[in-house]
């Protein structure tokens, strides 16, 4: 359903005192055995989107329940003819005594359901909407006996409110400091008693993720409870920085009501490490005994940045963590290898660590990547990411370039005289100029858009791909006759690479020059 904006006022700041708002309670009407049940208004709860108070929610067409009706198929019942709160909800069904439903329905096998219980999965992950929650979260249950079709619902959940007062917030997580506590995934309504209980799929932690607009009003939907332990609440914003605040406090979540956590502002957060890059680093280097927040996170004050200063090390190995961020590497300055492939990165700031020699971040998701400042780096990895942009001309240390699988329109490795391994194959390159790496021994620069290459000035050169332009472009290369038996190998090792090649094969200059005479400084051969 499509979730309005709220009116309710603030009750507290996090970590001082949570307060709760009644949600106002839907109850709607409907009938069954193969006939259209209507739902109509009695005591609303919330069901699917908040309304303009804040507090009443409504239908929306094509909203789908599921009902029991004794048979072994759960009925899957549509919403229409909807107004507000009310809505007919068209289906099939057997004709019986009982009917017990559940929004949301889902045939994902997540949802079991009969007149005794009710078990389904509350997403750990969920979608930021402005001014309530994402359609088809919100779960609800109803019961009709002796043969009724009328059906008063009743939330099974809490939601829990912020507002955001920074910028460029991309995902907001809130965990229940006890491990054992459950805020989401699998859960068990027992009719009879009307208890909750989480089950071995559950999650202390719910995420909500998307584009936040600043001064918005968002909420967590999540299992009710009482968490003894406290709550912690944390934010990734600007830059891929992640914010935290934690309580120890007892946090109530009821069924049916709304508990306000308070705003999203740097002010009243600390700057922290995520959780996937702490335990990350924390797999790479056991040895680093920061005090992590009970979500994982670490927060960056002075003793965890001393800590990091002294036990970060020199390397770090990071590969395939499902890392999205690493804002806070600025603070391992001792680095000299930083692997961090194979994550989802989308921005990486490494101009602080000018002591790198080698850094991978292959895989990823970067669009810009500054290297400019790390003069000590002799290997750079960064192929299969988006950069359109890559400036290595004061990299004079570099060794190894592996680039390819970009969007570079150019490239300039005129300055990287050192440099013995060239790959920036896949990219949008018209041109290349190797003229100055007289050390180059490998070079891969197909599946570009260029037309022309000259290797006369590489004599070590003894790997080589460069054709298979894009469009089908005829590439001609310029080469030694010295050379082209080694072409000739190339061409039989990578066909493929190499294809739409046309040669240009120039005759080896004779070396005329000579070393001269020298007096040999002995005594004079006729006396």
């Amino acid at each position: 359903m499509k979730a309005k904006n709220m009116t309710i006022a603030a009750l507290a700041l996090l970590l001082a005192a949570c307060g709760n708002e009644e949600i106002l309670e839907n109850n709607e009407s409907g009938s069954t055995g193969k006939v259209h049940m209507t739902f109509t208004a009695g005591t609303p709860q919330t069901r699917t989107s908040l309304g303009e108070d804040g507090h009443a929610v409504n239908w929306t067409q094509g909203d789908l329940v599921a009902i029991y009706d004794g048979t072994e198929t759960i009925c899957k019942f549509e919403a229409t003819e909807v107004s507000g709160s009310t809505a007919t909800l068209k289906g099939e069904a057997a004709e019986t005594d009982t009917y017990t439903a559940f929004y949301p329905y889902t045939d994902d096998g997540t949802l079991t359901l009969d007149n005794t219980a009710i078990t389904f999965t509350l997403p750990a992950t969920q979608t930021a909407t402005a001014g309530g929650f994402a359609e088809g979260l919100n779960p609800s249950w109803a019961q009709a006996t002796g043969g009724s079709k009328n059906l008063e619902f009743q939330n099974l959940c809490a939601l829990a409110k912020f507002t955001v007062d920074a910028e460029g917030v991309t995902e907001v997580t809130l965990t229940a400091n006890q491990e054992s506590d459950a805020l989401a995934g699998g859960l068990t309504y027992t009719i009879a008693d009307g208890t909750l209980t989480a089950t071995g799929s559950a999650s202390r932690s719910v995420t909500i993720k998307g584009n936040f607009e600043a001064a918005k009003e968002y909420y967590f939907v999540v299992a009710p409870g009482t968490l003894t332990g406290g709550i912690t609440l944390n934010y990734m914003g600007d830059g891929g920085k992640t914010y935290v605040k934690t309580t120890t406090n007892q946090v109530t979540f009821a069924a049916g009501k709304i508990t306000y956590l308070g705003a999203l502002d740097i002010a009243n957060f600390t700057e922290a490490l995520n959780a996937a890059f702490a335990n990350a680093v924390k797999e790479s280097k056991p040895d680093i005994q920061w005090r992590a927040n009970p979500d994982g996170t670490v927060s960056l004050d002075e003793y965890n940045r001393i800590e990091i200063i002294n036990n970060g090390g020199t390397f770090l190995d990071l590969p395939n963590k499902n890392i999205t961020s690493l804002a806070g590497i600025e603070y391992f300055t001792d680095l000299e290898t930083l692997n961090c492939a194979g994550n989802q990165l989308t921005t990486l700031d490494v101009t602080k660590l000018t002591n790198l020699e080698l850094l991978d971040c292959r895989g990823n998701q970067l669009t810009t990547l500054d290297v400019t400042k790390l003069t000590s780096l002799m290997f750079l990895v960064c192929n299969d990411n988006q950069l359109t942009t890559l400036d290595v001309t004061g990299l004079t240390s570099l060794v190894d370039l592996f680039c390819s699988g970009n969007q570079l329109t150019a490239l300039d490795v005129t300055g990287l005289t050192n440099l013995t391994s060239l790959h920036c194959n896949g990219n949008q390159l018209v041109s290349l100029d190797i003229s100055t790496l007289e050390k180059l021994e490998i070079l891969w620069c197909h599946g570009n858009k260029m037309t022309a290459l000259d290797i006369t000035h590489n004599a070590d050169l003894w790997d080589l791909e460069c054709g298979n332009q894009q469009d089908n472009q005829q590439l001609t290369l310029t080469l030694w006759d010295t050379k082209k038996e080694f072409w000739d190998r190339m061409l039989d090792m990578y066909s493929d690479e190499n294809s739409n090649v046309t040669t240009i094969v120039i005759e080896t200059p004779v070396n005329a020059d000579h070393d001269g005479y020298e007096e040999d400084g002995g005594e004079p051969v006729l006396q």
